[in-house]
């Protein structure tokens, strides 16, 4: 039992970002197919919280440094089962408050032969991708316990629950260890600077279509936006990344700089502000292969001035920073950047502050659920009596950081989730925005933009 655990600088980061009109929590939703036994899945959830030890746990300490987590006192979430047409509301508001309650919040609605599971993350406890191995895991227990052939049940992959003391190193050798070392000041330096010199302008929230939000519900469910591509879109992409030897993901980064370009000049921005898009990287190596749901990621925050761009060129330049990111691993620096602004009460106060830090967010969680033991049809996950038909997954909103959005790749399907700013837009104008967005991905699909 890895408990007290001291919180690593990613983690408090989240806390101090965490406020009660923007709470760092994210979300995934499952769509299923068939009739969830509620039972079998409560215990289903609480056997694996035994294996995930910071979703069953809160926050306890004077602050800073010394925060530590503990074991809460009750190992299931707040757990909330009714009929499909309640509505998913927030028993005691959005925020999660670490201190009084896990970092985990479940919702089951189901009726008519359909259903759906959603759950709520504190980021303190876990990143995207650990929270979909966490889900896996669910899902695991639960198809052993409704499997009607015992033989072939789905057993989910080991787990050290002590490997959490290591979440924060990177490299398995003493050549990555010292690699890690040489570039950390160079990157905190740097990269340090960098976010806080320069101020990226945020997503103009134009009133000119749908007027404005309007009056916010603190209880409500956060509306997510979410486009499926098809599997011919998908491949038309990758072919397009390939060609030009970039990722996906640095295809998708050039279409969002090119969305909120036009966007922003269309409510009639003239000037050339600097657009900042933070994408999160996964830095999980073979020395986390067996790590309980955590963060392990790093932070990119890439700046451009685009004005009249040529979409090929700001491709190549994009490609080439991405490179470089991942070839020196520089993205591992964050953390130990933010350690540094612990230090300094000047700039901490600017993670409290409402000013932009990032015009959007771009994470890719890549191929989920790609190696799970779990049987499928048509590409989809069976568990027991269920498919999981579809998956829904929202990232958290920031002050000044209006959008968010998630790539992943389901079925064979690329997603493209998109969660806004629900005080500064309305939905009608979040969804003028997003159906351009979809627009410039469709156009670089069918060869136009490459």
């Amino acid at each position: 039992m890895p408990f007290p655990l001291k919180l690593n600088a990613f983690e408090r980061y989240m806390l101090t970002d965490d406020c009660a009109a923007y709470p760092m929590s994210f979300f995934i939703s499952l769509s299923l197919v068939g009739r969830l036994d509620p039972t079998a899945f409560t215990a289903a959830l609480d056997t694996t919280l035994l294996r995930h030890p910071l979703l069953r746990a809160r926050v306890a300490g004077p602050g800073g440094r010394r925060l530590q987590w503990v074991c809460s006192p009750c190992r299931l979430p707040w757990l909330d089962f009714a009929a499909a047409e309640v509505p998913m509301r927030f028993l005691c508001g959005f925020r999660i408050d670490l201190r009084r309650e896990n970092g985990l919040r479940v919702w089951v609605r189901q009726g008519d032969g359909r259903g759906v599971v959603r759950f709520q993350f504190h980021h303190a406890c876990c990143d995207g991708v650990a929270a979909s191995q966490f889900i896996e895991d669910i899902l695991c227990e639960y198809d052993r316990q409704q499997c009607a052939n015992p033989g072939i049940p789905s057993v989910p992959r080991p787990l050290d629950t002590q490997s959490l003391h290591r979440r924060s190193r990177f490299g398995t050798g003493w050549r990555s260890r010292l690699w890690h070392r040489l570039i950390l000041p160079w990157g905190v330096s740097v990269g340090t600077l960098r976010f806080f010199l320069r101020r990226p302008a945020p997503l103009r929230c134009s009133e000119f279509a749908g007027g404005p939000a309007g009056e916010y519900d603190e209880s409500a469910m956060p509306e997510l936006l979410t486009q499926r591509f098809t599997e011919a879109q998908l491949r038309r992409l990758l072919f397009a990344a390939g060609q030009n030897r970039v990722t996906l993901n640095t295809l998708v980064l050039r279409d969002l700089f090119l969305a909120i370009e036009a966007w922003n000049t269309l409510g009639g921005q003239q000037h050339r502000p600097l657009l900042r898009v933070m994408v999160p990287f996964n830095l999980r190596g073979p020395e986390h292969s067996q790590m309980s749901a955590a963060n392990v990621v790093g932070m990119a925050n890439v700046d451009r001035r685009l004005g009249a761009a040529d979409p090929r060129l700001l491709l190549d330049s994009l490609g080439r920073e991405m490179k470089f990111l991942r070839r020196f691993r520089l993205v591992a620096t964050f953390s130990a950047a933010l350690a540094l602004i612990e230090c300094l009460p000047g700039l901490k106060g600017v993670f409290q502050a409402d000013r932009c830090l990032a015009t959007a967010v771009l994470s890719n969680l890549g191929r989920i659920y790609d190696g799970t033991p779990l049987r499928r049809c048509h590409g989809k996950l069976v568990c027991g009596d269920l498919t999981v038909d579809a998956i829904d997954i929202a990232a958290p909103i920031r002050a000044g950081s209006r959008i968010a959005c998630v790539l992943y790749t389901y079925a064979g399907e690329l997603s493209l989730a998109m969660n806004c700013d629900a005080r500064t837009f309305h939905p009608t104008t979040a969804k003028l925005f997003f159906d351009q967005l979809v627009e410039q991905i469709e156009q670089t699909a069918c060869g136009r933009m490459v």
